[in-house]
């Protein structure tokens, strides 16, 4: 057993699994978020007990510990959610605690009460297998959504011809009846496995009584222990797989004008407010093909070293800036956001908003949430959007928004794949 230190005593948490504290804390009712990064190893839990979910000014270079969400209609100098991070509990690849940080202390009321709830619910609950049982199989969304987005589609193709925006990015909800049997935490390790790549994701949003799982491939801002900031474009989408199933390899895939300019949109957006604060000093790598699940992308990198710069705000400064992105929204930015809120006909919520910790460890990474459901009374939603160019086709516009929502489906439900 791995012994977990924080200051001389060996840590309450140790010995206790990712899901049985992660539905310990929900029973409890404190806001949680559970995470992996990409290409790591280590899962992170974080639980916020004293103050809850609090508003927030996105201001990364004076926050605290913990973990940062807002929506995709957030506007600059708005708050966002936040939880404070009083406990946080690092699992290594055998599902261990391996490190603990608790500022609340172990005698305190509530750590001792999540605790023993944790234990109690490891020694008595008998797991089922994610997904098993637990989608009910309905499908609520019908084929009238498919013709409306079809018809969105078209409206965006006529309003670029117009010259009222270049790209436009239209998203639509699948949803799926679930039951008790649905066990979140352990679809969040699944995802996890799966997709190594992406920022895979589950948060507790308690007060709203809804829970958000995702795996995002898209890196909005990241600001590294060393002083480097990152940022992507992400925008170009194919099937990554054949009609017999095999994956096709990155040195076949062949991208077409449309996906071009669209990447190309993006890359141009992000130099553009590179441009507006007057910074230079950048390196951009790219475009590359990366695999996104079942899907590829164009992606290129934009890296940029904070110190030599002396510019330790830059990532609250480029989080004002790029949000929403032209991946998500389009280009320009304004009449293109004014046209989804005028033809979209739902609410995005937290899809397409952004999430991930902040000082965690002295590193804070922010995520566009892609790839992602919302957990709520017995619906699970499934989000996904496709880009709009003048090129764009609505039915394979269409199957590219089901590929996405597959991206979840397959691996959290794999006996229910529409």
């Amino acid at each position: 057993m791995v012994s977990v230190q924080t200051g001389s005593k060996t840590s309450i948490f140790e010995g206790l699994k990712t899901e049985n504290l992660w539905e310990a804390s929900k029973t409890l009712g404190f806001p949680a978020a559970l995470w992996r990064l990409p290409y790591t190893n280590e899962i992170k839990i974080l639980i916020s007990i004293q103050d809850a979910i609090s508003k927030i000014q996105p201001d990364f270079e004076k926050l605290p510990c913990g973990f940062l969400m807002g929506s995709f209609d957030w506007q600059e100098n708005e708050p966002v959610n936040f939880m404070e991070g009083d406990i946080i509990v690092t699992f290594g690849e055998n599902n261990q605690a391996v490190q603990t940080s608790n500022r609340l202390g172990e005698e305190h009321p509530d750590v001792k009460r999540l605790v023993a709830l944790s234990w109690e619910i490891q020694e008595k609950t008998v797991y089922r297998r994610a997904g098993e049982h637990a989608l009910s199989g309905v499908l609520l969304t019908d084929e009238r959504s498919k013709e409306r987005f079809k018809r969105t589609v078209e409206l965006a193709v006529a309003a670029i011809s117009h010259n009222q925006f270049k790209k436009v990015v239209l998203s639509r909800t699948k949803e799926i009846q679930y039951n008790d049997d649905f066990q979140p935490a352990k679809a969040f390790s699944k995802l996890a496995k799966a997709y190594p790549h992406a920022f895979v994701s589950l948060v507790n949003l308690a007060e709203q009584n809804e829970l958000w799982l995702g795996a995002s491939p898209e890196t909005l801002v990241e600001q590294k222990s060393n002083g480097t900031f990152k940022t992507m474009a992400l925008a170009g989408t194919q099937k990554a797989r054949n009609s017999e199933g095999d994956l096709i390899p990155k040195y076949d895939v062949r991208w077409g004008q449309k996906e071009i300019e669209e990447h190309a949109l993006v890359s141009r957006y992000i130099v553009e407010c590179f441009k507006k604060i007057r910074l230079r000093e950048y390196s951009e790598t790219g475009p590359k093909t990366v695999l996104a699940g079942n899907v590829y992308h164009l992606r290129t990198e934009f890296d940029v070293d904070t110190i030599a710069l002396n510019f330790s705000e830059l990532p609250t400064t480029m989080l004002k800036l790029l949000h929403p992105t032209s991946a998500i929204c389009g280009e320009p930015k304004l009449p293109s956001l004014k046209f989804i809120q005028e033809v979209e006909g739902y609410d995005r919520s937290f899809y397409s908003g952004f999430l991930g910790p902040v000082q965690v460890e002295g590193e804070s990474n922010i995520f566009v949430n892609l790839r992602t459901v919302r957990l709520k009374n017995g619906v699970a939603t499934l989000f996904a959007g496709a880009g709009i160019t003048e090129d764009s086709v609505p039915e394979q516009e269409w199957q590219e928004t089901e590929l996405k929502c597959d991206t979840l489906l397959k691996v959290i439900a794999e006996d229910f794949i529409n």
